[in-house]
């Protein structure tokens, strides 16, 4: 090595350090013929988008952040456990997911992923509500182009079918309830999305379940937002393969996949007063309550076990997001509640692959709700983390139990629970 570098060293100590015009006129290097600079390129939306991702991942390496996190009982995190059945004192079990929330751009390089920061309860404790079933109502009609009319989330689970594009796509059983589902198992937890001053964030939800694999799926995801319901199987497919680990989820738009979309409030709702007002439903629900939220319903389904815990080679382990860019950050927090939407249409859409589903009446429906917060720098005041420790809240103070099913401290025997049967079955 000492060596090396000292060829190096001599190669350039006999280098010439400059070139005139009146030698060789180079076009590189140190260049003294008079010639003007070329000027810079100006910078671009597409230039501040980039930069804001950079910021934004960075977060969860943020230590005076994490801390300020930590100290109110959250954390910080990029990939978020969510399980339905989960074993005590354990970080695994037999139907586990991985989520994150992928925003994708497109450079030179072609497409390129990053995963978002998420403020929730501390992953492997995974801090969890049993909410009662009758509370929640989704928004239905976004699958065939009809006007959006809330049903309880009961009833589409009761008719799976009738709320899908391709109904074929889903065999099997087309009640997917059982009796235990008096209560769902919830959480709650805040995402913060990338998005300069007039700009858009375009990401997708990515599962990972780590019993699902093709042609025996393990879990039925449905993915609600203002703008309607969308049901999708998860069986590790290439179909929906995210560029890390995982099944991308999108929106149905009609029987189109769509990507979901993140705007600032304070931009539509200026874009929508200047046209002098909202000017059909989807334009009223962006400025209502509710426009920041999304919740991922997971439902457990029997399977074969050919899933990665049962022999199936692990997935790639995501890569670490990129350092934050050497620009200096701008000074103080801008977060605000972001506006969920969707991007253009990118093909058909289905729900499944012709499985055959039957429900896994052993572990509970799992509802993950998700705040969205708008951020270009990646700057998060105390203001902001009360802010989204008080909504958190909000979520469990709908349930009826609270507590942990992996770390149990003298909780009552929760609605939720899942009793393991057959452990010396089990790869873990």
């Amino acid at each position: 090595m000492s060596m090396l570098r000292t060829l190096l060293a001599l190669a350039c100590a006999c280098a010439p350090l400059a070139v005139t015009a009146a030698e060789s006129s180079p076009d590189w290097g140190i260049v003294d013929d008079g010639r003007a600079a070329p000027a810079r390129r100006p910078a671009t939306a597409d230039d501040a988008y980039r930069a804001a991702i950079e910021r934004v991942t960075g977060m969860v390496r943020d230590g005076e952040l994490v801390r300020r996190v930590q100290s109110r009982g959250l954390a910080l995190v990029d990939l978020t456990w969510e399980d339905t059945g989960r074993s005590p004192g354990s970080a695994l079990g037999p139907n586990i997911s991985d989520l994150t929330l992928q925003v994708r751009r497109e450079d030179a390089r072609g497409w390129q992923s990053a995963l978002m920061p998420v403020i929730r309860y501390p992953n492997f404790s995974d801090r969890t509500g049993d909410v009662p079933a009758d509370k929640f109502f989704v928004r239905v009609g976004n699958e065939r182009g009809a006007p959006l009319r809330a049903v309880p989330l009961l009833d589409v689970l009761s008719e799976l079918r009738s709320w899908a594009s391709v109904p074929d796509s889903l065999k099997g059983a087309n009640d997917l309830t059982d009796p235990r589902d008096t209560h769902f198992l919830v959480s709650a937890q805040a995402v913060f999305m990338p998005v300069p001053a007039a700009g858009k964030a375009t990401f997708n939800p990515v599962v990972f379940n780590y019993q699902s694999a093709p042609g025996s799926p393990a879990v039925l995801t449905l993915l609600v937002t203002r703008e309607g319901t969308s049901l999708r199987v998860i069986d590790n497919s290439r179909e929906d393969r995210a560029l890390r680990h995982g099944q991308e989820l999108y929106f149905n738009a009609n029987g189109e996949r769509a990507a979901l979309t993140a705007e600032r409030l304070s931009d539509v709702k200026a874009r929508i007063e200047g046209q002098g007002g909202a000017q059909n439903a989807g334009e009223r629900t962006a400025l209502a309550r509710g426009a920041d939220m999304l919740m991922l319903v997971q439902v457990p389904l029997k399977h074969r076990n050919r899933g990665v815990l049962w022999g199936l080679p692990v997935p790639t382990a995501a890569m670490p997001a990129p350092a934050p860019a050497a620009a200096e950050k701008s000074r103080g927090s801008d977060v605000e509640q972001a506006v969920l939407g969707h991007g253009p249409l990118l093909g058909p859409y289905r729900e499944g692959s012709g499985d055959k589903l039957e429900r896994d009446p052993n572990f509970p429906i799992r509802i993950t709700v998700q705040f969205y917060k708008a951020t270009s720098n990646g700057i998060v005041d105390d203001a902001d983390l009360d802010a989204i420790q008080r909504s958190i809240a909000a979520v469990y103070n709908h349930a009826d139990y609270v507590g942990s099913l992996v770390v149990p401290e003298g909780d009552p025997n929760r609605p939720t629970s899942w009793w393991p049967r057959r452990p010396a079955d089990w790869p873990w």
